[in-house]
C-alpha cells in the first residue's frame, strides 16, 4: 500500500478545477482511494469535477491568494474532524507576457500572491494540522520558469522561484511533514488563459506542451522518493542551459520564442 496516496488519505488540493490539479484529483481519487479537498474560484468547474470523481471530492470555493481563505480552509477542516494527510498546492497563473513596468505591476501584482503568497499561508496554517498525521506530505509545485530567467515573465519566474525556494527551505526545516517541490515545464493546462493567443498559436503550443495526465502521474509516483522533481524536456534543458550557461541561456530562450512569430511573445522585451 502506498504509504502517502491510499484509501485513507485525506488530501487538499489548491487549483484543483483544471490542469494538473484536476488530474492529480483525479488521480488521488480513482487509483489511490484517497478523499480530496478540491480548491478553487469556479464554482461550475469544481461542481463538474465532483460529478466526475463523486463522494471522494469535496468541492470548495475559495481564493487562495487571500490569507482569511486559508483560515477558513482550516476551521473547515477542523470543525469536520479531517484528519488530513497532505496539502497540493497547484493553483498558479501566468500573466501576459511583456517587459516589467510599473503599469504591468499594478495590472498584475496578484500573480505573486496567487503564486507565492498561497504557497506561505498553506505551510502557516495547514503544516501544524499535518503533522499530526502519520505520513504526511505537502507538494508544491513551482514551474520551469524558476530553473532559467527569461524576458518577459518577470512576475511569474520571481513568485514560482520563490516557490521553490521557500518549499526546498521547509524540506529542510521540517522533519514531521515530507515537502515536495515540483517544476514542471510547458502543460496543456489553461494557465495560459490571460494570454491573448490565437487558435492557431494555442495548437502550436499544444505541440510542445506535456499531457496533464503524465504530469499529474509522475508528481503523486516520484514524490514517493523524491523531494524534488522535474518534469518535462524543456524543464530539463532549461536547468540544464542555465547551470552550464546561466548568461547564454536566457538570452537563447527569449531568441527562440521571438522566432515563432507568436504575438504573444511580441512584448517580452
Amino acid at each position: 500500500m502506498n504509504k502517502y496516496y491510499n484509501e485513507h488519505s485525506t488530501i487538499l488540493v489548491t487549483g484543483a478545477s483544471s490542469g494538473i490539479g484536476k488530474c492529480l484529483s483525479k488521480l488521488l481519487v480513482e487509483k489511490y482511494g484517497a478523499k480530496v479537498i478540491g480548491v478553487a474560484r469556479s464554482e461550475e468547474k469544481l461542481n463538474s469535477v465532483k460529478e466526475l470523481l463523486g463522494d471522494n471530492f469535496t468541492p470548495i470555493i475559495a481564493d487562495v491568494s487571500k490569507e482569511e481563505d486559508w483560515i477558513a480552509l482550516l476551521n473547515y477542516v477542523e470543525s469536520n474532524n479531517i484528519n488530513l494527510t497532505g496539502v497540493i498546492n497547484c493553483a498558479g497563473v501566468l500573466p501576459k507576457f511583456s517587459a516589467f513596468n510599473g503599469e504591468y505591476f499594478d495590472k498584475n501584482e496578484a500573480v505573486i500572491k496567487i503564486n507565492y503568497y498561497s504557497v506561505i499561508y498553506s505551510a502557516k496554517h495547514f503544516l501544524p494540522a499535518l503533522e499530526k498525521a502519520e505520513k504526511p506530505i505537502m507538494i508544491n509545485v513551482s514551474s520551469s520558469s524558476s530553473l532559467c530567467p527569461f524576458a518577459g515573465i518577470t512576475l511569474y519566474s520571481s513568485s514560482k522561484a520563490g516557490v521553490e525556494r521557500f518549499s526546498e527551505c521547509l524540506s529542510a526545516e521540517n522533519k514531521k511533514v515530507r515537502v515536495v517541490t515540483v517544476m514542471p515545464g510547458f502543460t496543456k493546462t489553461d494557465v495560459l488563459r490571460s494570454q491573448s493567443a490565437t487558435e492557431k498559436e494555442k495548437g502550436l503550443i499544444d505541440k510542445i506542451s506535456a499531457n496533464p495526465k503524465k504530469v499529474a502521474k509522475k508528481i503523486l509516483r516520484r514524490s514517493r522518493r523524491k523531494k524534488r522533481i522535474i518534469t518535462g524536456f524543456d524543464a530539463h534543458l532549461m536547468n540544464f542551459m542555465f547551470k552550464f550557461f546561466p548568461r547564454t541561456a536566457p538570452r537563447l530562450i527569449g531568441w527562440f520564442l521571438r522566432k515563432t512569430k507568436m504575438e504573444i511573445f511580441n512584448k517580452m522585451q
